[in-house]
Order: C-alpha cells, then sequence, then structure tokens
C-alpha cells in the first residue's frame, strides 16, 4: 500500500512538471509573436506577469527534505488546480527528522487528500482553503495541515482513524484507508497525530521527535 501510495505521488509530479513544460513553451511562444510584432513593451509586461506567476509556487520547494519538497509542490498545484486557496509557513529546517521519504509521502500526500476532499465537499459558496505549517515545538518537529471544510462532531473525531471508517454513503469499500495509515505510519516512527475540528477550520497536527546527530 505504502509503495502505491508512494508510486501514485511521483505520477502525480510528473503530471505536475509536463504542465509546466506545456506551459512554458507556451509562455515562450506568447513572447516571441509579442516580439516579432515590435511590441515589447507589451512583451515585457508579459514576462513580468509570468515570473510573478511562477515565483509563489516554487517558494515551496526550500523544504529541505527532496521527498516533501516534491509532494508538496504536487499537492500545491493539484489543490489550486481545483480552485482552492493553499497557504503555507515553513519555520523549521527538519534538521534531525528521521522518517523515511516513503513513508512522508504516504502520511502527508493522505492528510494534503483528505483535506482537499473535506474543503471541496464544505458549504457552497463559502472558503476554500487549505494550509501547511511546519515548525519545532520543544522537542518536536510539528506539522500542520488544515482545511475550512465541515466541522467533525466530537464524537466521529474519536473513530477517523479507525480502519475502514468513513462517512461516505457511496463506494464505501475505495475509503476510509486514508487516514488509517496516516495513523499507522506515524506511530511506526515514533510520532503521534492530532484533529482538532472546529468552526474556524479543521486541522491535523503531525509531531516527530527531533533526533540530534
Amino acid at each position: 500500500m505504502r509503495q502505491e501510495i508512494y508510486i501514485a505521488n511521483l505520477k502525480e509530479s510528473m503530471k505536475s512538471l509536463r504542465a509546466q513544460r506545456h506551459d512554458f513553451i507556451s509562455h515562450l511562444q506568447t513572447v516571441y509573436g509579442l516580439l516579432q510584432l515590435g511590441m515589447n513593451e507589451a512583451g515585457l509586461e508579459y514576462i513580468a506577469s509570468v515570473c510573478k506567476e511562477v515565483r509563489q509556487p516554487t517558494r515551496i520547494i526550500e523544504v529541505s527534505q527532496p521527498a516533501l519538497a516534491g509532494l508538496f509542490q504536487a499537492k500545491a498545484a493539484a489543490i489550486e488546480e481545483k480552485g482552492v486557496s493553499f497557504q503555507y509557513e515553513i519555520n523549521s529546517d527538519l534538521k534531525g527528522l528521521l522518517l523515511p521519504p516513503t513513508d512522508a509521502t504516504s502520511i502527508f500526500g493522505n492528510l494534503l487528500d483528505n483535506a482537499l476532499e473535506a474543503t471541496l465537499a464544505g458549504t457552497p459558496g463559502g472558503e476554500k482553503r487549505i494550509w501547511l505549517r511546519i515548525y519545532n515545538e520543544g522537542n518536536c518537529h510539528c506539522f500542520e495541515v488544515g482545511n475550512t471544510g465541515p466541522v467533525i462532531p466530537l464524537e466521529l473525531q474519536k473513530k477517523i482513524f479507525a480502519r475502514g471508517f468513513t462517512t461516505k454513503k457511496v463506494d464505501r469499500e475505495s475509503h476510509g484507508q486514508g487516514l488509517y495509515i496516516v495513523q499507522k505510519l506515524v506511530k511506526a516512527n515514533n510520532g503521534r497525530v492530532e484533529v482538532n475540528s472546529s468552526d474556524q477550520g479543521t486541522v491535523f497536527t503531525v509531531k516527530f521527535p527531533i533526533f540530534s546527530s
């Protein structure tokens, strides 16, 4: 299961890169056309707008863990393609994080997919936003994945990590695995995961111990 999720995330990253390559070629052709028409000022304005557009998503690859950098980049693109705002705040270099790449992509891939699904299921016309925070607290690396989807009742918060549990009434067999996998892998890596849900949003917080070299 972990390997399948890892491969799926890699495919998603490649899909995102191919889309970016296609867009880049289109941008070059547009600039070339403007220059041929002698519209130099318009060409400069177009280049400036493209630079502004691509600067935001590329900042996220500053995460020092390559697997996480690639995952976050791909998920950010996928989230924004759905019309959902993606925000992030990174205040840790993740030094001392001993988390295998396949486990990392499975954990945070599932959490971000779950966040997107929840956000899209929210109130029509309501705020659609997903956020990621990475910071250190005490002797732990902390990751927060939040969304503005429907509130999860307290009684369900105690059940959502159970294998096979889902609130969906259709295609139940293919759901109810993501959060179970998250909790299983987090525990296997000496971490813990918590959920807090209110009118302000639903936040999953994952904490791993910082190991000194």
